[in-house]
C-alpha cells in the first residue's frame, strides 16, 4: 500500500483530490447502499472528473458548526485526548481515499483511533439507526461502510462513531477494523475502476437513476438527428404511452374523489379520519406586483385566494 497524506488547504483542492479515488462517503454506492448517489451516477462522475457537490441543507450546516463541540464533548465524557485530523489520505495503489474529523490518542483503547462525528435528528435516528437501549447500536449501513473504509485507508485499527441525537443525547459506537470488509471494499473498488478505465458503465437502476439520465446524461439533443425505433424501443414507447394514459385517467379519477369529498364536508378547512387528515383551508389572495414605472399603482399577476387540498396519511 502506497500512502499519500495531503494537507487540506481549501475545499476546491480537497474536492479535486477526491476525483482520483473512491472515498469513504462514496464507497457505499458500490454496494447499492448510498442514499445520495448510485454506482451508475458515480461511474459517470469519475469518468468525466466531475466534482459532485451535495446541496447543503440546514441540518448539514449546523452539523459542521457543531462538529468540534460534539467531538470535544465526547472526549470529555470518554476521557479521550483528541486532535483535529485535517488531512486527506489516499492509497494510490488501491485508488481509495478519505478525509477525517478527529484523531483519538488513547493508550487505554489500543493506540490511535479515528473519531467520526454525526449530528443526527432524533426522528432520523429512531427510523434509520438500530438501538436496543442496552448500548448495542448499529448505524445505517452506508455509515458503517464509511468508517470501515476510513480505517482501511488510514491503516488504523479502531474508530469511535459519535452521534449527537436531537441536539442533547450522545451515542457512542465503537468499531474495530474488519480486514475482511476492507478486502471486500478493495475488490469492489478495483472492479469499479477497471470499468471506468475500460469505459464500461455498470447497469443503471432506473428506479434510482432515472432523474440523472433524463436531466444530465441525456439532457441534450441534436436538431435534425432522428432515431429509428427497433423492437425493444417500440416496447418501451408502448409502455410509456400506457403509463401516461393511465396516469391521466388516475388524475381525472383523483379529481372526482376530491370533488365528492369537498361536496360532503362543505366549508370545513380540515378533515380527520382513521386513514389520516386532509388540510383544505384557504390560501391568501395576492394583489400582484407593480411592473413598470409608468404603471405605478397598477398590479399584474393578481390571484384570488383558492382552497388548498392536501392529504396526509397516517404513518404505518
Amino acid at each position: 500500500m502506497t500512502k499519500q497524506i495531503i494537507e487540506i488547504t481549501n475545499e476546491q483542492a480537497w474536492l479535486e483530490q477526491r476525483l482520483q479515488d473512491i472515498t469513504s462517503t462514496e464507497v457505499s454506492a458500490l454496494y447499492g447502499l448510498n442514499p445520495y448517489q448510485s454506482e451508475f451516477e458515480l461511474f459517470h462522475a469519475k469518468r468525466n472528473k466531475e466534482v459532485i457537490r451535495i446541496e447543503e441543507n440546514e441540518r448539514m450546516t449546523w452539523g459542521k458548526r457543531l462538529e468540534s463541540a460534539i467531538a470535544h464533548g465526547a472526549a470529555e465524557t470518554m476521557g479521550w485526548d483528541i486532535e483535529k485530523f485535517g488531512v486527506y489520505v489516499r492509497d494510490t495503489d488501491g485508488r481509495i481515499g478519505s478525509s477525517f474529523d478527529f484523531k483519538i490518542n488513547s493508550s487505554r483503547m489500543g493506540g490511535v483511533g479515528i473519531l467520526e462525528v454525526k449530528n443526527v435528528d432524533s426522528l432520523v435516528y429512531h427510523r434509520n439507526w438500530i438501538d436496543d437501549g442496552q448500548g448495542n447500536i448499529e448505524a445505517p449501513e452506508h455509515i458503517e461502510l464509511q468508517i470501515q473504509h476510513q480505517m482501511e485507508v488510514a491503516d488504523i485499527g479502531w474508530c469511535a462513531l459519535v452521534a449527537l441525537v436531537g441536539g442533547n443525547t450522545q451515542k457512542v459506537v465503537l468499531r474495530n477494523r474488519d480486514r475482511g470488509i476492507g478486502s471486500d471494499i478493495r475488490a469492489k473498488v478495483s472492479a469499479f475502476w477497471a470499468g471506468v478505465d475500460a469505459g464500461v458503465a455498470p447497469s443503471p437502476d432506473y428506479t434510482k437513476d432515472a432523474e440523472f439520465i433524463i436531466k444530465s446524461l441525456r439532457g441534450t439533443a441534436t436538431e435534425g438527428l432522428v432515431a429509428e425505433a427497433d423492437a425493444a424501443l417500440e416496447q418501451l414507447i408502448e409502455q410509456y404511452h400506457f403509463v401516461s394514459r393511465e396516469g391521466k385517467d388516475l388524475d381525472a379519477l383523483k379529481e372526482q374523489y376530491k370533488a365528492q369529498i369537498l361536496e360532503r364536508i362543505g366549508e370545513a378547512s380540515k378533515v380527520i379520519s382513521s386513514l389520516g387528515t386532509i388540510s383544505c383551508g384557504m390560501t391568501k389572495a395576492s394583489e400582484g406586483k407593480v411592473i413598470t414605472q409608468d404603471m405605478v399603482g397598477t398590479y399584474t399577476g393578481a390571484r384570488s385566494g383558492f382552497r388548498n387540498f392536501r392529504f396526509t396519511p397516517k404513518k404505518g
